[in-house]
């Protein structure tokens, strides 16, 4: 839990400075890339060396620009990162800054009102009082200040808990960010190489577990997902949007919220832009563990308040890499870091694959 010492002294200045520096990093290696492909790459490319082993060199050197370009990536991620967390929308958490200041802001409440804030949060007032009976008045006006100071109390901690979940955000993010071995190359997701080892098939031999454990337990269509990046095919994945739209009722409230909004539109034939939806952990573990978050669309025909319609859901099968922060696999049995999953695309281990599906025909009254 974070405390109000740590909370007030915290340099967010130096966080700031730190994007800064990440900043900075990048632009130099944007600078290296546009270096090398000028001297290097370019020339291969307009056939300063022909034949095979020239048409091989421009390969591997281009392969070399994008990972300059991958790590270039991957550091201004670090930098929007840290400055998110310092003072910008905190991912959802709220960012340091505010809290820092919201602080402040009742510390010196708390002194105009004779109050002392402790390290917990917690909010004392004492004065001198002679000895003897207490009268009703005095009685009423110390119940009064017990009660401003047990509300004062309560916003505070409410900031102190505010910051500790920002706290928190900010350490499981950068333990993503810098976790793995390969973090940076794997911002490269086109990248193909043939340095797996170990470790490689380490991972891979879990997640065959994984993929085991969630057929056993009756998810077949997250089990059937991951075997097929397992299987490494890369072909493209059918799903059953009608049982999707059936289990979750989130999907079922977005599409609803949807329709809302199409009839409005004149009467004929729709297409919505492609809208977000989710599978939350607390309402279908098979989806969650299978799609987690995807986009949809209706397609459909409106003729006065009857739709006539189609969902069609889809979504890129790929495991999380650094810059994207996605958490690591905490509920799973095994402990995995997304760019560890990630990687095994590049050695040839699994493959990214595009998932589709489309509804039955509906129709909306």
């Amino acid at each position: 839990m974070v405390t109000v010492p740590q909370l007030l002294g915290l340099n967010i200045g130096e966080l700031e400075a730190a994007a800064d520096a990440w900043l900075g990093v990048a632009a130099k290696l944007n600078s290296a890339r546009d270096g090398f492909a000028g001297a290097v790459v370019d020339p291969l490319k307009n056939r300063r060396w022909e034949g095979e082993a020239g048409d091989s060199a421009a390969k591997i050197c281009e392969g070399i620009r994008l990972d300059i370009e991958a790590v270039a990536i991957e550091s201004t991620a670090v930098q929007k990162f840290l400055d998110n967390m310092a003072s910008g929308s905190g991912d959802g958490y709220g960012n340091l800054r505010t809290h820092q200041q919201n602080l402040v802001n009742l510390q010196h409440e708390a002194i105009g009102k004779g109050f002392t804030i402790q390290e917990d949060g917690t909010v004392n007032w004492a004065e001198f009082r002679a000895p003897g009976p207490i009268s009703p008045e005095e009685q009423q006006r110390i119940n009064d200040k017990n009660a401003q100071a047990d509300a004062l109390e309560k916003r505070v901690k409410e900031v102190l808990k505010a910051a500790t979940e920002a706290d928190e955000n900010m350490a499981r993010g950068l333990k993503v960010i810098f976790g793995d071995e390969d973090t940076f190359r794997t911002e490269h997701r086109g990248r193909t190489t043939k340095d797996g080892g170990f470790g490689d098939d380490k991972t891979e031999l879990e997640l065959r577990g994984v993929q085991a454990a969630l057929a056993a337990k009756g998810w077949g269509d997250a089990s059937g997902l991951l075997d097929h990046y397992l299987d490494g095919s890369g072909k493209p994945y059918e799903i059953d949007a009608n049982r999707l739209l059936k289990d979750v009722p989130k999907f079922q409230q977005d599409v609803n919220t949807a329709l809302a909004d199409a009839r409005k539109l004149p009467d004929g034939p729709f297409t919505t832009k492609w809208l977000d939806s989710s599978s939350p952990h607390d309402q279908n573990l098979n989806w969650y563990y299978g799609l987690n978050n995807f986009e949809y669309r209706i397609v459909g025909e409106k003729h006065g308040d009857q739709i006539t319609y189609q969902v069609e859901v889809q979504k890129r099968y790929d495991w999380g890499i650094p810059s994207e922060h996605r958490r690591d696999l905490e509920r799973f049995p095994v402990h995995f870091e997304q760019s560890e999953i990630a990687r095994l695309s590049m050695v040839g281990n699994a493959k990214d694959f595009d998932v589709h599906g489309k509804t039955n025909t509906m129709t909306s009254p």
